[in-house]
C-alpha cells in the first residue's frame, strides 16, 4: 500500500511540476507578448516623431524663405501680383459689360482686391494721393528745377525722352527744355521721359508713397517712374510715342492740373473689354485700369 501511494504521490508531484512549467510558459508568452506590442508602440511613435520633426523642419525653411523673398522688395511686388494675375485670368468675362470708370475713396485692401482688382474694373482713387509730399511741394517748374539742381538727378541721364518739339528731341535736350521754361522762353510743350536709374528713383519715390489700400507686404519698387507732362498744349498726344507700360500694374496719379486720357484693354482683355473714352483725371486722382493698370507722375497745364 504504501509503494502505491508513492507512486501516486509521484504522478501528482509531476502533473504539478508540469502544470507549474506550463503556467511558466504562458507567464512567458504574455511577457513576451507585451514586450512586442511595447516595441511595435516604439516603433510607431519613432516614426510619427520622426514625420514631425519633418514637417517642423520644413515649415522653418519656408518661414525662412519667406522671409529672405519679402527683403527682396521687387521680388514680393512681382510673386504678389503674378498671384493675383492668375485669379484673374479665371474672372476674365467680368470686365465684359464695363463701360465706365468709377470713383472710389477710403477703400480698404480687402474691398480693392475683391471689388475692384478680381472683378478687372478700372477705378479712380480720388484721396489716394492725399498724404504725397508732391501733392504739396511740385508744380512743373518746380519738377524741372529739381531735375536741374538735384545732383543725383542732374549727374545720371534720363532713361527716355520725348516732346512734340524736334529741337529738344537731341543730346541733352531735357535740359535745354527744363531751362527754358524755368526762363520763360518756353510755354507750350508736350513732353514725356523715364526716370529709370535706382539712384533717381530714390529721390523721385521721396516725394509720393505707395498707394494706402495696398498690403503691407508690398512694398514700393524700383520699377521706373514715367513722367506725362504738358503745358498751354490741348490737342492731344497723338504726336508722341506710345509709351511702353509692360506691367500688371499700372498707376496715373495727376499731381497739377487735368487730363483726359482713354482706357485701351491689353491683353487678355483686348477682344472682349470695351475701350473706356473721356476718362478726366484731375489734381489728386490716382486711376488704375484692369488692362492698363502704375504708379506715374503726371503733370498737365
Amino acid at each position: 500500500m504504501n509503494s502505491n501511494n508513492e507512486g501516486k504521490m509521484d504522478v501528482l508531484n509531476n502533473i504539478d511540476d508540469q502544470f507549474k512549467e506550463l503556467l511558466e510558459l504562458i507567464e512567458k508568452e504574455k511577457v513576451s507578448s507585451f514586450s512586442m506590442k511595447h516595441f511595435d508602440r516604439l516603433k510607431k511613435k519613432r516614426k510619427t516623431s520622426k514625420k514631425k520633426w519633418f514637417i517642423i523642419g520644413f515649415l522653418i525653411l519656408t518661414l525662412i524663405s519667406m522671409y529672405f523673398i519679402l527683403l527682396n522688395e521687387q521680388l514680393t511686388y512681382n510673386i504678389y501680383f503674378v498671384f493675383l494675375s492668375f485669379v484673374r485670368l479665371i474672372l476674365i468675362k467680368k470686365c465684359v459689360n464695363t463701360t465706365e470708370i468709377i470713383k472710389q475713396s477710403n477703400i480698404t485692401f480687402f474691398n480693392f482686391t475683391k471689388s475692384i482688382y478680381l472683378n478687372h474694373l478700372p477705378v479712380i482713387i480720388d484721396d489716394a494721393t492725399d498724404s504725397w509730399p508732391a501733392m504739396k511741394e511740385l508744380t512743373l517748374k518746380k519738377l524741372f528745377q529739381l531735375f536741374i539742381e538735384d545732383p543725383v538727378l542732374a549727374e545720371n541721364d534720363l532713361c527716355y525722352f520725348e516732346t512734340n518739339i524736334r529741337n529738344y528731341n537731341q543730346a541733352e535736350g531735357a535740359d535745354r527744355l527744363f531751362n527754358d521754361y524755368i526762363n520763360g522762353k518756353r510755354r507750350s510743350f508736350i513732353g514725356q521721359w523715364n526716370n529709370c536709374k535706382r539712384e533717381t528713383l530714390k529721390v523721385i519715390r521721396s516725394y509720393y508713397n505707395k498707394p494706402y489700400f495696398l498690403p503691407p507686404s508690398v512694398t514700393q519698387t524700383l520699377m521706373g517712374n514715367w513722367f506725362l507732362v504738358s503745358a498751354g498744349f490741348h490737342k492731344g498726344t497723338d504726336y508722341l510715342h506710345r509709351i511702353p507700360l509692360n506691367y500688371d500694374w499700372v498707376w496715373l496719379a495727376q499731381i497739377q492740373g487735368s487730363s483726359l486720357i482713354e482706357l485701351r484693354p491689353k491683353h487678355p482683355c483686348e477682344t472682349i473689354c470695351s475701350i473706356l473714352k473721356s476718362v478726366t483725371l484731375n489734381k489728386g486722382d490716382l486711376s488704375n485700369d484692369c488692362f492698363f493698370l502704375a504708379k506715374e507722375s503726371y503733370w498737365t497745364r
